[in-house]
C-alpha cells in the first residue's frame, strides 16, 4: 500500500466501505488513504471538484478528519453541490478544519436553501464564536423570516455565543412582556431570547431569566427553565 500512487485515492475510497468488516485489508487501507491524502493535496482538490464522483462524500469526510487546510478551496466548491447531504458534510469538514479561512468560507451556508445546512453552519460558527458571521446571524435574529422554532433557536444561541454580553440589551428587550410603549414579541421569539440568555454567563442574564420563571406563555416558561439549567433546546 505504500506504493500506491495519488490517482489510487479515488478507487480506494470508493471500495473501502465495501470491504468485509474486520478483514486485514479493511484495517490497513485507512492508513494508506490518509497517507495518500496528506501527501497529495492536488489529488484531493481534484476529487473535491468532481461533483459526480462516488468518492466525494468520503473525500469530504477525510478532509475534515485530517483537518486538511489545503483542501479549503475545494470544499468551498462543494458548498454549492446540488445534494444537501454533500453541503452538510462540507460544512462539517470546514468546521473541523477550523481556520479563519475555513470559517469564512462556510458563512455562505448560513443562507443555504436547505434547513439542515443552515443549522449545521450556524452551530459551527456559534460554537467557535466566529465574529465574521455576526452580521448574517443578526439578520435572522432581528428579522421575521419563515423558519421553524428549532432553527430560530439555533440562530439566537449562536448570536449570544458570538456577541457575548453585547447581546444582552437586545435579548432583554425581546424577552420583555411588553408595556405601554413597547410591543410584545411573539412567544417563539421570546422563547429563543430566553435560550440565548442562557448562553451568557453574566449574573444579570440569570436574574432576568429568574423573573420570567412564571411567564404566561408555556413555550417561554419551558425555554427559561432549560436556560436556567444550562441546557439547550
Amino acid at each position: 500500500f505504500r506504493e500506491l500512487r495519488p490517482t489510487a485515492l479515488e478507487t480506494v475510497l470508493v471500495w473501502l466501505p465495501r470491504l468485509p468488516a474486520g478483514s486485514a485489508i479493511q484495517k490497513l487501507l485507512p492508513t494508506a488513504v490518509e497517507r495518500l491524502a496528506e501527501a497529495s493535496p492536488q489529488e484531493v482538490l481534484r476529487l473535491l471538484r468532481q461533483p459526480d464522483s462516488e468518492s466525494l462524500g468520503a473525500v469530504i469526510a477525510l478532509c475534515g478528519r485530517l483537518k486538511l487546510q489545503g483542501a479549503v478551496a475545494g470544499l468551498v466548491d462543494t458548498l454549492t453541490h446540488p445534494r444537501s447531504t454533500v453541503r452538510v458534510a462540507a460544512v462539517q469538514a470546514l468546521d473541523a478544519i477550523g481556520t479563519s479561512g475555513a470559517l469564512q468560507a462556510l458563512e455562505q451556508s448560513l443562507e443555504d436553501a436547505d434547513r439542515e445546512v443552515r443549522i449545521v453552519a450556524v452551530q459551527a460558527v456559534g460554537r467557535r464564536g466566529y465574529k465574521g458571521a455576526l452580521r448574517r446571524i443578526e439578520k435572522v435574529v432581528h428579522g421575521r423570516g419563515n423558519i421553524d422554532l428549532t432553527e430560530r433557536m439555533r440562530f439566537f444561541e449562536a448570536y449570544a455565543q458570538i456577541a457575548g454580553e453585547s447581546a444582552l440589551p437586545a435579548l432583554t428587550a425581546m424577552l420583555a412582556t411588553g408595556g405601554v410603549f413597547r410591543r410584545k414579541e411573539p412567544a417563539d421569539v421570546r422563547a429563543c431570547a430566553a435560550l440565548a440568555l442562557g448562553r451568557l454567563p453574566s449574573l444579570e442574564a440569570r436574574q432576568l431569566l429568574e423573573k420570567h420563571r412564571e411567564d404566561k406563555e408555556l413555550v417561554v416558561r419551558n425555554a427559561v427553565s432549560r436556560a436556567l439549567r444550562g441546557g439547550g433546546a
